[in-house]
């Protein structure tokens, strides 16, 4: 009985330590950012600072890490077919709130349910976009 319960135990702690691996994977490609203004990634704001943006191309998962590693958030990108060649990030802009949009690179190009605490102005229909470069 006990050498069933210890063969139980092993094959948890192989399992576990097999799920945490996996969500430790590599990301395909890791590009950093300097956001020079909080901003909303999801329904999470993120403050102002130089961010590193891991790009997982087989889970389309998304993470921003600021420099601290203190914020970080994952989202899941939708892509888009629209790719032109320019490395950036663009926000949404609406009053003094910005929220993430799209991701660009020379390969891809990433989409993001934006969401915005604030309702936009009246008098516009298509919210300005603020862009900000990205560094390999």
């Amino acid at each position: 009985m006990k050498l069933k319960l210890f063969a139980l135990f092993a094959v948890l702690v192989f399992a576990s330590v097999g799920i945490v691996g996996s969500a430790h994977a590599q990301d395909d490609e890791t590009v950093k950012a300097n956001i020079p203004f909080d901003f909303y990634a999801g329904k999470q704001k993120m403050p102002a600072g130089s961010y590193s943006i891991g790009i997982d191309l087989r889970t389309e998962l998304i993470s921003f890490t600021d420099e601290s590693g203190k914020h970080k958030i994952f989202l899941m990108g939708i892509p888009d077919d629209d790719v032109d060649g320019k490395s950036l990030l663009v926000f949404t802009h609406s009053r003094d709130v910005y929220a993430i949009e799209a991701l660009r690179s020379d390969a891809f190009k990433w989409v993001f349910q934006t969401w915005m605490p604030v309702p936009p102005m009246e008098s516009s229909n298509a919210l300005p976009q603020v862009v900000v470069a990205l560094n390999r």
